[in-house]
């Protein structure tokens, strides 16, 4: 699972540089953290998820900017037997795309944008029991739309709030970001 995390994390370092060497547009970087309810089957074996992302927005025009996030999740085992725990964790590396609508645009400090993000998340599910400890890696597609609003804080920076819908090949969560982003 590190060196897996280590080639995910070395990727999402060379796409936000490339990213960033050919960027004419406003740049931003920003850092938030994550609050994860799973839904569906994957509420019935898994708690709420918890972690942390960094993302890097390039503006193509004031109603778009292409994004990317990498990050690091990770839910708890429920309804386990005494004495057993797992874990869900894992790295979402993903690229995506923000649409800002015109009203936005009219005299008001607050944007509200949607977000769609496609990429991978690089996961692994460890268990440990009374003898014996499991543990296995799986890379899997990741789709996550959202709607969120940024509310300037300063000159150089927001804050960016947002909701969003989690699927990692059908682990679901409903997740809740919040954090600040630098315009730089």
């Amino acid at each position: 699972m590190k060196k897996i995390t280590l080639y995910a994390a070395m990727i999402a370092v060379a796409m936000l540089v490339s990213m960033k060497a050919s960027a004419q547009g406003q740049k931003s970087i920003g850092a938030g953290i994550d609050i994860m309810l799973p839904v569906g089957s994957f509420a019935d074996a898994w708690g709420t998820g918890f972690g942390g992302t960094a993302e890097f927005d390039y503006s193509l025009t004031p109603k778009t900017s292409v994004t990317g996030k990498i990050g690091y999740l990770t839910w708890s085992g429920k309804n386990l037997p005494s004495g057993v725990t797992a874990t869900y964790s894992g790295v979402p590396v993903l690229a995506g795309i923000k649409f800002y609508p015109r009203f936005t645009q009219q005299g008001s400090p607050v944007r509200i944008y949607g977000h769609l993000e496609l990429g991978l998340m690089v996961g692994s599910v460890s268990g440990s029991g009374h003898y014996t400890t499991v543990e296995t890696s799986k890379t899997n597609f990741t789709i996550v739309p959202s709607l969120g609003c940024e509310i300037p804080a300063g000159p150089n920076g927001d804050i960016d709030v947002s909701i969003r819908y989690f699927d990692i090949s059908r682990k679901s969560s409903i997740g809740f970001r919040a954090g600040y982003k630098w315009l730089i």
